[in-house]
């Protein structure tokens, strides 16, 4: 069940609608009817402190929450049952292949689907079936682990499999292209900074090469974002944008709202640093500047800021800062590719070739995350949370099953 899930929760990732549901349904049925045996086990240290953080987590958004009835539990509830899952993961390892063998899959289904909705129906953003930054900062992640796998196995499989990963590769990037949304952009950045720094610290010989293919992929992007209309509007629609708002105050714009919302939380947070203004309270301290005249009403639109941890501060309190800083850092740590980690297995042998490939993909998942959040509430999505959840608990136990030998 758990290598199922493994596979399931990228293969299906967004093509489908809800597709990242069906992976994680799976594991909350192992956890509920084996939880009389993974109950009794005691985790490792590394797999608590995640857990606990993850239910941390849950406690903060069920104070975030906005909505009313059932659906205010909603998004903390998801966090916990992502601490359950894990714990019932790590107990029964996934093969170490399988979330892998899934990447390719949900890569291309993204890319033709986005490709579909642009060239096929003229739609003018790809949006799959989700919000349109969403799809395409996932569709992006999903590119980012693929290309893990193709540098880590590149001479294990032929031809045919290094051909499908990089078409695999290119669809998702499409897909992210096609969405215009301009945060993954900046994240791609991130990511590929990580992978050189990686390289540099595990197997400098391969530092310049992939240096050149990330340098190059960099100039493709620049061409394509500069010489293809439709994304050379969305570039100089953000330049007018911010303009707008810096000559002229203009709010009523994408950008511009979000560079109010900024100068806002500035003033708001410095006043209730420490526990913050509550979630209603700082929509009714927005409604009651938004009436006094101080912003204009598109600011009543977005109650979460356009920025993960802004959103956290100015509503529960540097307190909410931490556990989210705390929770990427601990996972970057959990999965740092120390040399001392990967000295227990013979270099290039299948176990350090599978343990090396899911310590990347798990630090590739934070580091994108952070970058995703600083422009958009990237976790008051349910696709945010259910991603980086259950990614993150099927990367984490199959390294597990790796390093007990499974």
């Amino acid at each position: 069940m758990t290598t199922l899930a493994a596979f399931l929760l990228p293969a299906l990732a967004l093509w489908v609608p809800s597709g990242y549901s069906y992976g994680a349904l799976v594991l909350l049925l192992g956890a509920l009817c084996f939880a009389p045996v993974w109950l009794r086990l005691k985790p490792d240290g590394a797999t608590m402190g995640l857990a606990l953080l993850l239910a941390g987590m849950g406690g903060m958004w069920f104070l975030l929450s906005l909505d009313t009835g059932p659906a205010h539990w909603d998004k903390g509830l998801k966090w916990l049952l992502g601490a359950v899952s894990l714990l019932f993961a790590v107990a029964y390892p996934p093969r170490p292949r399988a979330f892998t063998l899934g990447l390719p899959i949900g890569c291309i289904g993204m890319g033709v689907l986005a490709l579909w909705q642009t060239q096929g129906l003229g739609m003018e953003r790809a949006t799959g079936y989700t919000n349109t930054i969403q799809w395409g900062n996932l569709s992006l992640l999903l590119a980012c682990l693929t290309a893990v796998p193709l540098v880590v196995f590149w001479r294990v499989y032929g031809k045919p499999w290094r051909a499908v990963m990089g078409l695999a590769i290119g669809l998702g990037l499409a897909g992210s292209l096609l969405s215009q949304s301009r945060g993954g952009w900046l994240a791609l950045i991130g990511v590929l900074a990580l992978g050189l720094l990686l390289v540099w610290r595990l197997h400098r010989p391969l530092f310049v090469p992939l240096l050149a293919g990330a340098a190059g992929l960099l100039v493709v992007l620049a061409l394509v974002l500069g010489l293809t209309p439709r994304f050379k509007e969305r570039i100089d629609l953000a330049t007018t944008e911010i303009t707008g708002y810096v000559e002229a105050g203009k709010e009523n714009t994408s950008l511009g709202l979000r560079l109010a919302q900024y100068g806002l939380v500035a003033q708001l947070i410095p006043q209730k640093p420490w526990l913050g203004w509550g979630a209603h309270g700082f929509v009714a301290e927005m409604q009651r500047r938004v009436d006094a005249g101080e912003y204009g009403p598109e600011m009543m639109h977005y109650p979460q800021i356009h920025n993960d941890f802004l959103d956290v501060w100015v509503k529960v309190g540097i307190l909410g800062v931490l556990l989210q800083a705390a929770l990427f850092a601990w996972v970057l740590a959990m999965f740092w590719p120390r040399r001392a980690r990967l000295s227990r297995y013979a270099e290039d042998s299948p176990p350090w070739r599978d343990a090396l490939a899911l310590r990347v993909m798990g630090c590739v998942v934070p580091v994108a995350y952070l970058f995703f959040g600083m422009s958009q509430p990237f976790f008051n999505h349910n696709s945010g949370i259910m991603c980086f959840v259950f990614y993150v608990a099927v990367l984490w136990s199959s390294l597990q099953g790796v390093e007990r030998g499974r």
